[in-house]
């Protein structure tokens, strides 16, 4: 244990989160629990590497995960903000005592039977609904908070004045032929419909909002992560694996290129790490470039052309899926939080003219034709090279070369320079997917401020996403490949 490794359990062991108790077993083990959830931070020693950290919340009836995410050891702020978030997840569920709603009739005593049949539908399903019933001149006097209020069908003509007692709630009338047939379930979807509560409906298997908890219904697999990083001077291979969400091995290989034979020897080799790959369920690779169906179409490094998940798994006998690193971080960050719906992740490489965007709309990851989406090494720079940009600078270039050149060896290299640019490429994804929020990973743009200013030259600051810089960009590849993993283990999407 290092002093950084110290200094965070300390920390988190002070740390009062409301509604919890704290215990701490063993020096690499603390629980944090209330009467719902049980949160762990687990610590994890590798030699020559940081920690690292897994932050884990579960359900304590239901045996359920509902937050899981793990990051090595570099920064205490960082952490501490991780586990901020956890921590908000478990005072949030001290809070949350379920939905509360109100059946009323003239008397009572129809509504307490029909309550009873609700409870019973609610139950069944697993389903934090709470019912009560009362007449309704006793409703009306002693008030409460509900966030509905049902009628039964002979006062449902009092709608008006109910809802004026019930500012808060949202008022409906039992239907007569859900009402008369003591139909609870009927009633049930009637009312989650009104609440806006999707909880039964059936999942789109593309949609990701599910995997925002990404093990609450994933199978136990043991799944490979491999994550490659293509930098303009030199490039990286990062490898995970994961048993049912716990990290047993992880490397990193740094080489000039990458080539489709670094890539099998990271798998021949596992046996080094005492890993048989007969015990691995599937394998996710995540790489710069657009994939269509396992091959990178177009990209600027060695493996265009190549289908990955072919050569692969014909090689190896395993499960191979193959992502864009971008859209796999742009993943990470959507599961990794529940505040935005849609997201954009922008990474660039320092000493790159363009970087990857990955996008996360309702839900829903863009891949685009061919898996293109998000891939701006395709986009004309002439667009941004222009006589009206660079009019004053006075370079003293004259042709189109000399002005590439020059962006190549001096200008990407700089973040006063490459202030306008990133907002040129930020500008065109607001037009087109106008996400909530903009994640990035860039390091010669670090003053989101700054950012924000310059994009406001052209937009509405009203119309200009939360700009959120992140340091973890290894680590949101890891969890959003996971997660794109799992969910084609789960659901058969390709």
């Amino acid at each position: 244990m290092n002093e950084l490794g110290r200094e965070f359990r300390e920390w988190v062991a002070a740390r009062k989160v409301e509604g919890c108790t704290a215990t701490v077993p063993d020096g690499d083990h603390i629980v944090i629990a209330n009467e719902g959830l049980t949160g762990q931070v687990n610590f994890y020693a590798f030699d020559d590497m940081p920690e690292v950290v897994e932050l884990a919340v579960t359900e304590n009836a239901s045996g359920e995960n509902r937050f899981f995410l793990h990051f090595e050891l570099e920064d205490l702020e960082r952490a501490q903000q991780l586990f901020g978030e956890m921590a908000s997840l478990l005072e949030e569920c001290h809070d949350d005592d379920g939905t509360h709603v109100l059946l009323c009739c003239t008397v009572g005593m129809t509504t307490t039977m029909f309550a009873g049949k609700l409870t019973e539908v609610a139950s069944t399903l697993s389903l934090d609904y709470a019912f009560e019933a009362k007449a309704l001149e006793d409703a009306k006097r002693e008030g409460g908070r509900y966030d509905a209020v049902m009628l039964a069908p002979q006062v449902g003509f009092r709608r008006r004045e109910i809802a004026a007692a019930f500012p808060d709630a949202i008022v409906c009338e039992i239907p007569a032929r859900i009402f008369a047939r003591y139909d609870g379930a009927g009633a049930l979807r009637m009312l989650m419909g009104l609440l806006g509560d999707d909880s039964l409906s059936a999942p789109d298997p593309h949609d990701l909002r599910a995997l925002r908890d990404a093990r609450k219904d994933a199978p136990a697999k043991t799944v490979l992560i491999i994550s490659v990083i293509h930098r303009p001077r030199g490039s990286s291979i990062y490898w995970r694996l994961f048993d049912h969400f716990k990290l047993v091995a992880s490397e990193e290989v740094h080489k000039p290129t990458i080539e489709l034979a670094d890539i099998e020897d990271v798998i021949a080799t596992l046996h080094v790490k005492d890993i048989d790959l007969r015990d691995i369920d599937a394998v996710g690779v995540a790489v710069p470039g657009a994939v269509d169906y396992g091959t990178i179409t177009f990209s600027g490094f060695e493996l265009t052309g190549v289908n990955i998940e072919r050569e692969l798994s014909g090689k190896f006998g395993l499960r191979v899926f193959v992502d864009n690193n971008a859209n796999a971080g742009a993943v990470g960050c959507y599961v990794s939080q529940s505040e935005y719906d849609s997201v954009t992740l922008h990474t660039q490489q320092v000493g790159a003219m363009v970087g990857g965007q990955g996008t996360v709309c309702n839900g829903h990851l863009l891949r685009g034709r061919r898996g293109m989406a998000g891939e701006l090494s395709g986009l004309n720079w002439q667009v941004f090279l222009n006589a009206e940009r660079f009019a004053d600078m006075d370079l003293g270039l004259e042709t189109h070369e000399e002005l590439m050149r020059y962006y190549e060896e001096e200008a990407s290299w700089s973040g006063e320079t490459m202030l306008p640019m990133l907002a040129t490429m930020l500008q065109a994804n607001i037009a087109v997917a106008a996400p909530d929020a903009i994640f990035l990973s860039y390091d010669l743009v670090d003053d989101m401020n700054a950012l924000r200013g310059e994009l406001a030259k052209s937009l509405p600051d009203d119309l200009i996403p939360d700009l959120i810089p992140i340091t973890d960009y290894h680590e949101k590849i890891f969890l959003g490949e996971l997660a794109l993993v799992l969910q084609r283990l789960t659901t058969s999407v390709a």
